[in-house]
């Protein structure tokens, strides 16, 4: 299991966090939400920085790699988070690739950012990356034998070396799946013209680029998120509809998707449209926020049911500008699709809905184990009775693989499960004890009448 353990980072004091394949995270605004789950994507993301140099690795020896990687990630987080001076002197980071083997990353503050390699994960680093460097050697030697000029050749062999080095990166790290980072603004990526865009990111790459301290975090995470969308909008072009298979399991993807979008996309030549009839439509860019915001998570999940990869998504606020019941299909959408292809979602959320959405769930796979008598009436009233055997218990969410945690500031305990240990629900509800103070409000001053 793969875990994350923070000590007094900006206005984290104390968090232990368990990566499960389901995480929820509530709490008030300016709680820690956005910070935990950023720096759960900075770490998960050093497998790319793995990956880039990895096309030195002929170059460098082993301790060589290990070093440069070490000096990859303290760039890496000074970019992200800004230089350590901004930082609690006894701040501290530890990520644990696997708790049970002791593989473990550590972030800590000495005059700089300090990085320490757990000794699992120091001896795994070493191992792989020595077996990484004989294949490449291997394999270039095996294509020089057949001729350098033959082009044919060198892509099966650069292709050959790709592959070996993203199997290393998933073995050292512990991981295969690709890892994405869905921020909240979503209607960025449809709503602005395309030239402030290009004004915009052009201008954050140079700074980036400059290795500044520049703590533009949010500011990647966006433009990467942008360059993601571009991409969807065309893996999408010039089809009559997003979701093109009549499975059972994809009839249920698509009630989903006109529930939340109450429309059909469309992009056509590049021109993006929601559909309302056979020739009614609203462009894209001027359609309704909720619209906006959802458009590109659902397209992100169907891209991973087509293409049919682990993926692990960090989604904030994915009820943004949406109405309860859009929500509700909207994360009953995302639990689909990481069922389907044993993926992970991490969300961090204000919403009563998306958190009961979950409790439903975990009840409902709960019930369905205790009476299997009653599975058609269940899958009636879930709509998922038109699923057949292959995939029926994708609705499920077991409670070995959910976790959800409660982010109190100021509070004995900042961070807590508020999974009950004896029904597996989410007990503890901070977002409706707000609700019910407001409600508290009304009814006294209905009693004074």
């Amino acid at each position: 299991m793969q875990k994350i353990v923070i000590k007094k980072f900006k206005q984290i004091s104390h968090a232990e966090i368990e990566l499960r394949d389901f995480l929820f995270l509530i709490g008030e605004q300016a709680s820690g939400k956005s910070t935990i789950a950023k720096l759960i994507y900075f770490f998960k993301s050093l497998k790319q920085e793995y990956i880039s140099l990895a096309g030195q690795l002929k170059e460098l020896t082993t301790s060589d790699f290990k070093t440069a990687l070490i000096h990859s990630i303290q760039d890496k987080f000074n970019v992200y988070f800004g230089f350590t001076t901004r930082l609690d002197d006894e701040f501290e980071v530890i990520y644990y690739f696997s708790e049970e083997e002791d593989l473990y990353i550590k972030l800590s503050k000495a005059n700089a950012l300090k990085i320490t390699f757990g000794r699992g994960f120091s001896t795994r680093l070493s191992s792989q990356t020595t077996a990484l460097k004989h294949s490449i050697t291997t394999l270039s030697r095996q294509s020089g034998g057949q001729g350098r000029s033959n082009s044919a050749i060198q892509q099966r062999l650069r292709d050959s070396v790709n592959q070996k080095i993203q199997e290393t990166a998933n073995t050292v790290f512990c991981d295969e799946r690709e890892c994405l980072f869905l921020p909240a603004g979503r209607n960025i990526t449809v709503s602005y013209p395309e030239q402030f865009q290009l004004l915009f990111f052009g201008e954050l790459q140079s700074a980036v680029a400059a290795k500044k301290d520049s703590n533009t975090i949010d500011l990647l995470l966006i433009r990467d998120f942008v360059n993601y969308s571009k991409l969807l909008a065309d893996y999408f072009a010039d089809r009559d509809t997003i979701v093109d298979e009549e499975s059972p399991f994809m009839q249920r993807i698509a009630q989903n998707i006109a529930g939340i979008l109450h429309a059909h996309y469309i992009n056509q030549n590049g021109y993006e449209k929601l559909f309302y009839g056979d020739n009614e439509y609203t462009p894209l860019n001027i359609a309704s926020s909720g619209q906006q915001e959802s458009i590109r998570l659902i397209q992100d999940a169907l891209y991973i049911l087509h293409e049919d990869f682990q993926a692990s998504r960090i989604v904030e606020e994915p009820e943004t500008h949406l109405f309860p019941t859009a929500q509700k299909l909207l994360i009953q959408l995302m639990i689909l699709v990481a069922n389907k292809t044993n993926s992970q979602v991490i969300i961090t959320t204000h919403s009563p809905q998306v958190q009961a959405t979950f409790n439903n769930l975990l009840y409902y796979t709960r019930v369905l184990g205790n009476k299997p008598e009653l599975r058609e009436a269940i899958e009636d009233r879930f709509g998922t009775t038109l699923f057949n055997e292959q995939n029926r218990e994708h609705l499920n969410v077991l409670a070995d693989k959910f976790q959800a945690y409660s982010l109190r500031p100021g509070e004995d305990v900042y961070c807590k499960s508020i999974v009950d240990e004896e029904t597996h629900l989410i007990g503890e509800n901070n977002i409706d004890e707000a609700t019910e103070s407001i409600y508290d409000e009304f009814d006294f001053l209905y009693s004074l009448l």
